[in-house]
This record gives C-alpha cells, sequence and structure tokens, in this order.
C-alpha cells in the first residue's frame, strides 16, 4: 500500500469516527441523558469543539486533524469518566472507543499526508 492509499484510507475512516462521536455526543446530550436546564448550553459546550476543525477536515488539512487530536483528549476522558462511574450505559465506553479510534486514524492521516505535502515533485 503506497502513502496516497494509506493517507486517503485513514481519512476516510477518519471521517466516520468523526461522524460517530458527533452523533453520540448529540444523542447523549439531546435524547438519552438531557440535562435538566439549558439543554441547548450544555449541547453547544459539548457539540462546538469538536465542530471547530470541520473546514481543515474537509479541506484535508493535516493542521486541522492535528488540532482535532488535541481537542479529543477532552472526549476520551469524558467518556473514560462516564464507562467509570455510570456502568448501567454503554455511552461512555462508545465514546471512549470513538475518540480512541479517532485520535489514532487522525494522527495516521496527518503523519501521511504530512509526507505526501513535503515529497518533491
Amino acid at each position: 500500500m503506497d502513502l496516497t492509499q494509506k493517507a486517503n484510507l485513514s481519512y476516510r475512516f477518519s471521517l466516520v469516527l468523526y461522524l460517530c462521536l458527533l452523533s453520540s455526543q448529540a444523542a447523549k446530550v439531546l435524547w438519552l441523558d438531557p440535562p435538566q436546564n439549558s439543554v441547548w448550553m450544555i449541547a453547544s459546550f459539548t457539540i462546538i469543539p469538536l465542530l471547530l476543525p470541520v473546514y481543515g477536515l474537509i479541506r484535508r488539512q493535516p493542521r486541522a486533524t492535528a488540532w482535532l487530536c488535541f481537542i479529543l483528549c477532552f472526549y476520551f476522558i469524558s467518556g473514560v469518566l462516564d464507562a467509570w462511574f455510570i456502568t448501567d450505559s454503554i455511552h461512555g465506553w462508545l465514546i471512549t472507543l470513538f475518540s480512541s479510534a479517532l485520535f489514532i486514524s487522525a494522527m495516521m492521516f496527518t503523519r501521511w499526508q504530512g509526507q505526501l505535502n513535503n515529497q518533491p515533485e
């Protein structure tokens, strides 16, 4: 598998996992476990950070995926805490799985796309 194929595969995998994480966060806040007060404020605090690198993700910029990895650290921590303290729900495990897998695939995309961008033509 050459570098272009690796970058394309990791990019597609990252997009799928990104949408899974985004939809699971939205489902948790808006449907599965809505907060008592100010649902939209809590939803914006959990969803807007994931939306910050969207423009760069769509344009396949390695810098945007690197920043996404920094943002994912908070979602990983949140998922681990939910999995540990809310034992009757699998949502914490899903968030942990999605954020970990997205972190790995986004890092690999950043590496391979960066190598492709720096190759002499």
